[in-house]
C-alpha cells in the first residue's frame, strides 16, 4: 500500500470491533466504513496478537487511517487463520486447537489438567485441616465437660459427707441432751429424798 497522505489532512478512524465464539472457532468482526479489501492489511507477526491497519483516500485534501493491535484468546490454531472482506466488514476466523493438537504442541491441555489437579489437592488439604480443627475443638469440649462432671461429683461427695457428719454429730448431741436430762431428774429425786429425810430427822430431834 503506497503512501497517500502527502500534504493531505489525515483523519484517524476507530473501527467497531466484535468478538464472536462458537465451539470450534473465534471470530473477529471489524467494521471499516468506506474501505475496500485492498486498502486493509492484517498482520500476525507478534505472538498472541493480530494487527489490523489501513488507509484510504477520501478526496484531494483528506485521507482516513486506522491501526490497532489486538490480543488474541488462548488455544488458537494460528496456522489456519481465515480472512474475508465483504460489505465493509473484515472477518478474521481463528480455529480453536483440539486436545490432541494441544498434546502435540506442548501439552497445554495436560498443563491445564495438572493445574486443576493441584487445585483439587489444595482443596482436599484445606478440608483435612478444617476436619482436624473441628476434631480438636470437639475433644476439648468433651474434656471440659468431663472435668465439669468430675468437679460436680466431687462437690456432691463433699455435701453428702458434710450431711452425714452433721447427722452423726446431731445423734451424739441428742444422746448428751438425754443423758443430761436423766441426770437432772436423778439429781432432783435425790434432792427430794434428802429433803424428806432431813425433815423427818429434824422432827425426831424436836420431840
Amino acid at each position: 500500500m503506497g503512501d497517500i497522505r502527502g500534504t493531505r489532512t489525515v483523519e484517524e478512524l476507530v473501527p467497531h470491533l466484535n468478538w464472536i465464539e462458537d465451539s470450534m472457532r473465534h471470530y473477529l468482526l471489524v467494521h471499516l466504513p468506506g474501505f475496500r479489501k485492498e486498502e486493509v492489511d492484517v498482520g500476525l507477526a507478534y505472538p498472541g496478537y493480530v494487527t489490523i491497519s489501513g488507509e484510504r483516500l477520501v478526496n484531494d485534501k483528506k485521507c482516513t487511517y486506522f491501526g490497532q493491535a489486538l490480543k488474541l484468546p488462548a488455544n488458537l490454531d494460528m496456522k489456519k487463520v481465515g480472512q474475508s472482506f465483504e460489505d465493509e466488514m473484515l472477518t478474521l476466523t481463528f480455529p480453536k486447537r483440539t486436545e490432541e493438537e494441544d498434546d502435540e504442541n506442548g501439552n497445554p491441555s495436560t498443563t491445564k489438567k495438572s493445574l486443576q489437579e493441584e487445585e483439587e489437592e489444595e482443596e482436599e488439604k484445606q478440608k483435612e485441616v478444617i476436619n482436624e480443627q473441628n476434631q480438636t475443638t470437639h475433644e476439648q469440649h468433651c474434656h471440659a465437660e468431663s472435668e465439669e462432671q468430675s468437679k460436680q461429683t466431687d462437690d456432691d461427695n463433699i455435701v453428702n459427707a458434710t450431711d452425714n457428719e452433721m447427722r452423726k454429730n446431731g445423734g451424739i448431741l441428742e444422746r448428751v441432751i438425754n443423758l443430761l436430762r436423766n441426770n437432772i431428774l436423778l439429781t432432783l429425786a435425790l434432792a427430794f429424798a434428802l429433803g424428806v429425810f432431813a425433815s423427818k430427822r429434824f422432827e425426831s430431834n424436836g420431840e
